[in-house]
């Protein structure tokens, strides 16, 4: 018996979103043992060079980021009791006790603005600076400008 092999096709902009994607979230599980929680803007500019458009640059490094952050503080809170200091720290501010949830939700979309932040960055750079580095990569299939259509 003999086995097919199963091809996948995946196009060129889907692959880079997903390789930036899986980047950024290695990168931010790294940067996230660092006490300066301000570098997790770099995952999201690194991720955010793979993509052609800023939407998906955006996404890429928002969703990388976000989701190291929530597995993060979620394995926090289990082993560590790290709800008990948010709550403790929401009382503080909201002068009752139940409020932690807030913190955790303000954290992760802190977390959340730097990535995509970070991926609007990367993206525009790759846009400003891609077709003068890249001009093959830019090209698009469907575009009435070419060289054809140029010459008189």
């Amino acid at each position: 018996m003999k086995l097919k092999k199963i091809k996948v096709k995946v196009e060129p902009e889907t692959r880079n979103f997903l390789i930036s994607f899986v980047l950024t979230a290695i990168i931010t599980f790294v940067l996230t043992y660092v006490p300066i929680w301000q570098l997790i803007i770099i995952p999201g500019i690194i991720g955010g060079l793979f993509n052609k458009t800023m939407r998906r640059g955006i996404y890429s490094a928002t969703l990388g980021v976000s989701i190291v952050w929530i597995l993060y503080m979620v394995y926090k809170m289990a082993v560590n009791g790290a709800y008990t200091n948010l709550d403790q720290f929401a009382g503080l501010i909201f002068g009752d006790l139940g409020y932690g949830w807030v913190i955790f939700i303000l954290i992760l979309l802190l977390g959340l603005l730097l990535g995509a932040l970070g991926g609007a960055i990367g993206s525009g750079i790759i846009i400003l600076l891609g077709p003068r580095f890249m001009p093959k990569y830019f090209e698009s299939k469907n575009s009435d400008v070419n060289e054809k259509n140029l010459k008189p």
